[in-house]
């Protein structure tokens, strides 16, 4: 009796544990199924991610410093956001072109960018000084850094560059709802 129990204990496991892999089956069959292109010879496009890819930020100190945000991402479009002190005020947009990101990345990569501390100073720190804040991502490589003084030369370099190119961008205002 006791070996009877315990064979059907074993066959009800079996079928428990068959059974299971048999859904897992089917769904991942339907799975392939869903990702199968409409056209033979052709591969279902992956939608690109859109990501910042370029930020440059200038804050606020006790005085009058020009206080504002500009953003860049990957598919081209540029965020300009004023604050305080700037002839901008407000938020603006842009296009940038493919070459303008790549010749950044590039400058970011020439100027050691992803080398640099996160913080300048790195030790001490005064209160009433505004900071430059640069960001930068280049694929799963992200990058930021806060300089209030003391940077090395290649990122003041580097922050002079972005200011530049900023500068160059034909910045639309984006109507206010009021």
């Amino acid at each position: 009796m006791k070996v009877a129990i315990l064979v059907l204990t074993v066959l009800a496991a079996l079928v428990a544990f068959t059974s299971c892999d048999q859904k897992k089956a089917r769904q991942t069959t339907t799975d392939v199924k869903e990702t199968v292109p409409d056209h033979p010879g052709t591969k279902p496009e992956k939608p690109k991610e859109v990501y910042q890819m370029v930020g440059y930020q200038k804050t606020a100190c006790y005085g009058k410093c020009p206080v504002y945000q500009v953003k860049l991402y990957n598919d081209g479009t540029a965020i300009w956001e004023g604050k305080r002190f700037v002839d901008r005020m407000g938020e603006y947009k842009a296009k940038v072109s493919k070459a303008t990101l790549d010749a950044i990345k590039q400058k970011a990569y020439d100027v050691g960018y992803f080398d640099f501390y996160e913080k300048y100073p790195v030790k001490h720190r005064v209160a009433d000084l505004p900071s430059t804040i640069t960001y930068m991502r280049v694929g799963d490589v992200v990058k930021s850094v806060n300089n209030t003084h003391e940077g090395p030369e290649k990122l003041a370099e580097f922050e002079k560059y972005l200011e530049e190119v900023i500068a160059k961008i034909e910045w639309v205002k984006v109507p206010t709802d009021k």
